[in-house]
């Protein structure tokens, strides 16, 4: 008990530190917020969730998963966050491909970015395997008024998208949809799949604009599609992809890479962006030997444990208020 209380003494005293050092010295200037979306490839915890197919990753399964292994990798993907931004931290990031509350609360409370004292809202999916999308936030920086999930009619179960309204420093309201759209492993299908989920979206921003026409709205994660896809063009017509002309993909496949992760800005919020792009960091990589350059440096390659954080790369953007 007595270790509990004093490592949240530390984690408060940690937290306030950061605000004074980092964040106040910024607020009497035009706020910059910096919005990270990462799919962190299959970020489990070793303990078996009932009516989920995640056996392969426990300690027993197949690819031997373990709490040093977990941890190794949680490390990893705080080092990732804290890297976007030199002299701050990022102030809202999506996340994908992580199973539950227990990972997320190692994730803000035992990795580097405990210091920031984040806090973080999450899906309850219908996937299969168990995975779900999450948006870390800084509390300093962005309140959240309202989150809830939202759950498309898919022909199979997939990730849910998760809506979080918040406002910012300035007291811009930003509206943001968290997504991790079906894959490309059922073909047509899929690709249907994730256009449902695209009107779901679209459908849910034709109710904000019902109530607030000047509404921030934000979309971004994994759209397991490229910036010329049938679900970005047609069913995202109205917003704007801020990935679209980025040379460096956010995953490589079979060699090519390709730009899967995006972020999608309406015309209100298209005049805030300062910058947007893919971090491609040198940690994040590692030489590709079979195709020639360099491909994201991931957490296993087959069954084999290759030591890794992620198979996709973050993709980033900056706003100014």
């Amino acid at each position: 008990m007595k270790k509990r209380v004093m490592h949240k003494i530390s984690a408060i005293f940690g937290a306030s530190l950061f605000f004074f050092l980092y964040i106040l010295p910024h607020l009497s200037y035009a706020q910059q917020i910096t919005l990270m979306s990462y799919n962190c490839e299959n970020a489990f915890d070793t303990i078996h969730d009932v009516g989920k197919n995640d056996f392969e990753y426990l300690p027993d399964g197949n690819r031997h998963w373990s709490r040093g292994k977990l941890f190794y990798k949680l490390n990893g993907i705080g080092k990732t966050i804290m890297a976007v931004e030199e002299s701050r931290p990022v102030d809202i990031v999506c996340l994908n491909e992580v199973e539950n509350d227990s990972v997320l609360t190692w994730l803000t409370c035992k990795t580097p970015l405990a210091a920031v004292g984040y806090k973080y809202v999450m899906t309850n999916s219908a996937d299969v395997r168990g995975v779900d999308v999450a948006l870390l936030y800084s509390p300093f920086t962005f309140h959240v008024i309202n989150h809830y999930s939202i759950r498309a009619k898919t022909t199979t179960p997939t990730r849910d998208v998760l809506y979080v309204s918040g406002v910012t420093l300035s007291h811009d309201t930003l509206d943001i949809f968290a997504v991790h759209l079906p894959s490309k492993l059922n073909g047509l299908i899929g690709e249907e799949n994730r256009c449902v989920v695209a009107r779901t979206i679209c459908s849910s921003i034709d109710s904000i604009y019902n109530i607030r026409k000047n509404a921030n709205i934000v979309v971004m994660g994994d759209f397991n599609d490229g910036p010329k896809s049938k679900v970005i063009k047609n069913e995202f017509s109205h917003l704007t992809d801020l990935m679209a002309h980025e040379k460096q993909g956010s995953y490589k496949y079979k060699g090519v890479w390709q730009c899967i992760d995006h972020i999608l800005v309406n015309e209100k919020l298209l005049p805030r962006v300062s910058s947007s792009g893919v971090m491609a960091n040198p940690m994040l990589l590692e030489e590709d030997t079979k195709y020639g350059g360099v491909k994201p440096y991931r957490t296993y390659v087959g069954f084999k444990y290759n030591g890794g954080y992620s198979d996709h790369l973050p993709v980033f953007a900056r706003f100014t208020f």
